[in-house]
């Protein structure tokens, strides 16, 4: 769960400043969180447990695509940034901070049945509430750092 929040963290912190997406997969609005499906169903058989890497299976494709990142300053910088803010949060604050009255997976869910999973959230929706979020206490401090 802590690794579906960094990346929706990520994800928005990068649309906010780059208004370029971090990630190619939609972020959906499963009933009990934001969730990359693709993510979720590569590490579910970690469950709670930290993610043993060694245990990962990662298709070639995937090991290009993050060695072309390398070559992304910003994006690196940023995602340095994002870890340094969230990495002390346990996956239960973390969903509580994704999660407030307003945001994009609050007002996507509201915007649902109860009963629909696997519903996208918009990323202008996300890059907005970002935006908004990035004069606020700590949370700016990524903006702030992050040069363009």
């Amino acid at each position: 769960m802590k690794m579906q929040r960094l990346i929706y963290f990520a994800h928005g912190w990068c649309l906010a400043i780059t208004d370029s997406p971090l990630i190619e997969e939609s972020i959906e609005a499963w009933r009990y969180g934001s969730v990359v499906s693709n993510i979720y169903y590569w590490l579910r058989s970690f469950g709670s447990q930290p993610i043993n890497l060694k245990k990962l299976e990662v298709e070639p494709h995937d090991l290009a695509r993050l060695e072309n990142l390398k070559h992304h300053e910003q994006i690196v910088h940023l995602l340095h940034k994002v870890w340094e803010v969230y990495k002390d949060y346990d996956a239960i604050t973390l969903s509580e901070m994704a999660y407030l009255p307003a945001s994009p997976w609050d007002l996507t869910r509201k915007e649902v049945a109860d009963e629909k999973f696997n519903v996208t959230i918009d990323d202008n929706q996300i890059k907005h509430y970002f935006i908004a979020q990035s004069g606020k206490s700590q949370i700016g401090a990524i903006n702030q750092q992050v040069a363009l």
